[in-house]
């Protein structure tokens, strides 16, 4: 492995690490709140079931990962601007943990590869519209656009069935039953998450391969991508284990107040949309937005107030703020580094 590389791999591995950081939060805030599972039970199993689907998430992307990768993108440049998105996405998911928001990794990621891509073709002196147009996947947008929509719509409507049924009974079965599914949907959630986040990191660290001449594909992995993808696993689960509480606590406390049976089914829905999202449809979701607007959508069939909504608009600013933003961080960081490639 040359240093540009080993360089590379280190700052995705910085990148796994804030993943799982930031998005430990999504997996675990709502069981620990109810006391479907304590604090630091909840961390450990996310953690392992994280890195778990990690793995499968990286062996997934070997099938297609030329379906992410551009010609332009290849040799000295492809590296450069995996680095550059790396960088621009700690950042930004730092900045949002600082200010206690639930925010998405992985539109700061694609925003800031977008960028990047930008000032390869900027200094190429490619023709622009023809590259951007060939490189913009319009399902893999509408994907991230519409997932919190649809999540947002299937906790409203599924709230309203499982609380008539689930609260048949005495009140300490239905209290039992609420924190089972608590229980249930943070394991579902770490392990399609875990999928997401490996996919994720996993077809950058291919992409830089692929650009660099190595072989990649089901038949010829080389020992040096298992070897690194095995680092992004472990990587993930050591970022998880830091829980994001201040996270947590806006999911829980500022955002909306829910109770134990519509906070089940707001952690069940975004657990499985990263499922469909990851086997199913093979397109990027994210966890955040998913499990944000499935909160806010079970609140929103209670009786009383519940939903406040002065922190729901702060949190959706940030949201639309972060492709901006991290788009154009990866456009002037790439442009600003080229020379060096």
């Amino acid at each position: 492995m040359t240093p540009g590389l080993a360089v590379v791999a280190l700052l995705l591995c910085a990148l796994a690490a804030m993943t799982g950081f930031r998005d430990a939060p999504n997996a675990v805030a709502l069981p620990v709140r109810f006391r479907a599972l304590t604090p630091r039970l909840a961390l450990v199993m996310t953690a392992l079931i994280n890195a778990v689907g990690a793995l499968l998430g990286i062996g997934l992307i070997t099938l297609s990962v030329h379906y992410f990768t551009s010609p332009a993108v290849r040799g000295d440049v492809g590296p450069l601007a995996v680095g550059v998105t790396a960088v621009v996405a700690v950042l930004w998911g730092l900045l949002l943990w600082w200010r206690r928001l639930p925010g998405s990794t992985t539109h700061a990621v694609l925003s800031a590869l977008a960028g990047a891509h930008l000032a390869v073709q900027l200094s190429l002196h490619d023709d622009l519209a023809g590259s951007i147009l060939e490189s913009v996947r319009v399902e893999v947008v509408l994907s991230l656009l519409l997932s919190p929509v649809i999540a947002w719509g299937l906790a409203r409507l599924l709230t309203g069935p499982v609380v008539q049924v689930a609260t048949t009974g005495t009140t300490v079965n239905v209290q039992r039953r609420a924190r089972i599914a608590l229980a249930v949907s943070a394991g579902a959630m770490a392990m399609g998450h875990g999928l997401q986040a490996g996919q994720r990191v996993g077809v950058l660290w291919a992409a830089v391969l692929l650009g660099s001449g190595a072989a990649l594909s089901p038949d010829a992995l080389t020992a040096e991508f298992v070897v690194v993808s095995v680092l992004f696993a472990l990587a993930i689960a050591l970022g998880t284990l830091g829980g994001a509480w201040r996270i947590a606590w806006t999911l829980t406390e500022r955002l909306v107040r829910l109770d134990p049976l519509r906070a089940s089914v707001a952690a069940v829905v975004p657990a499985g949309l990263l499922f469909v999202g990851s086997l199913v449809l093979h397109l990027p979701l994210s966890s955040t937005h998913t499990a944000t607007a499935a909160i806010v959508g079970a609140g929103q069939t209670q009786t009383y107030a519940s939903v406040r909504w002065p922190t729901v608009l702060r949190v959706g600013g940030w949201w639309l703020l972060t492709p901006v933003v991290c788009a154009a961080l990866g456009l002037l960081g790439t442009l600003a580094l080229l020379p060096l490639a």
